[in-house]
């Protein structure tokens, strides 16, 4: 085999294994950033929930479709996002509209990873797959199950922290206590 061909062999797989992460970042993102709304009220919580609900129907979509779905719409969005998140960090806003730093700034990460997805395909041709892309035998799915695995662990160590930092996640019932009383035993 040529040095080219393992060459392109390795990209392939590198490329199959990380199929999923932009789909992820996007669940991800959503999440939080609903989180980060339903804790902030008023206009900032209603942008930031509705920037939430987004980012979860972008990564149904992009689980769906095995790719970012209406790239630059998502570059736009994401963009303008971070700018506006950027802004008003910098101007020490967040306390004041009731909004976590720390959860704001894993959403950031988080939304940009669909925001590369979408940057990169806007620069490469779009690949139609061939016929046989779905006869791919177990082998050639490790690369993808193994990226899956690997993304969602990445998530959810980044979500499951800034969900407990929300004001959602500070209200929230610790785990292990007793939601009712049991009588009579």
């Amino acid at each position: 085999m040529s040095t080219a061909t393992t060459q392109r062999s390795g990209t392939r797989a590198v490329a199959d294994a990380l199929r999923s992460w932009p789909a992820l970042g996007a669940l991800g993102a959503g999440l939080v950033l609903l989180a980060l709304g339903a804790g902030a009220g008023g206009a900032p919580g209603i942008a930031m929930a509705g920037l939430g609900v987004a980012a979860l129907a972008q990564g149904v979509a992009a689980l769906r479709a095995g790719r970012v779905v209406l790239p630059r719409t998502t570059l736009g969005v994401v963009a303008a996002y971070l700018v506006v998140a950027a802004g008003i960090s910098a101007a020490g806003l967040l306390p004041g509209i009731g909004v976590a730093g720390g959860p704001l700034v894993a959403a950031s990460a988080l939304a940009v990873v669909p925001a590369a997805a979408a940057a990169h395909r806007l620069r490469a041709p779009l690949q139609v797959p061939g016929s046989s892309a779905g006869r791919r035998s177990t082998v050639e799915r490790w690369p993808s199950l193994v990226g899956l695995v690997a993304g969602a662990v990445l998530v959810a160590g980044l979500v499951t922290p800034a969900l407990a930092a929300t004001t959602a996640g500070e209200h929230a019932v610790p785990h292990g206590e007793l939601h009712t009383e049991h009588v009579g035993h």
